[in-house]
């Protein structure tokens, strides 16, 4: 028996990955004030971004797109002003 693949759970799991890795940038940056480590982290979540708006596009409704677009750049306002504020 063949089930289908959920592409809910791949776009969810690509940005919960994103998500970690700028938690993680974004603490190295704010302890150790790294020029080039910010730059990289920047260009990486800059890539990973662009292929999951790829497969996002691909796979979503221009509603359901939404939807995840904004809940997730919610997270990481949210994320952003309690790091910068309790460092």
């Amino acid at each position: 028996m063949d089930r289908k693949k959920n592409p809910y759970f791949y776009i969810v799991s690509g940005y919960i990955g994103t998500l970690l890795i700028f938690i993680a940038g974004l603490r190295y940056i704010l302890i150790i004030d790294d020029v080039i480590g910010r730059g990289l982290i920047m260009f990486g979540i800059i890539f990973i971004l662009s292929s999951l708006r790829f497969m996002e596009s691909k796979l979503l409704t221009v509603k359901e797109r939404r939807i995840v677009n904004w809940s997730f750049y919610s997270v990481v306002a949210v994320i952003s002003i309690i790091g910068f504020t309790f460092v």
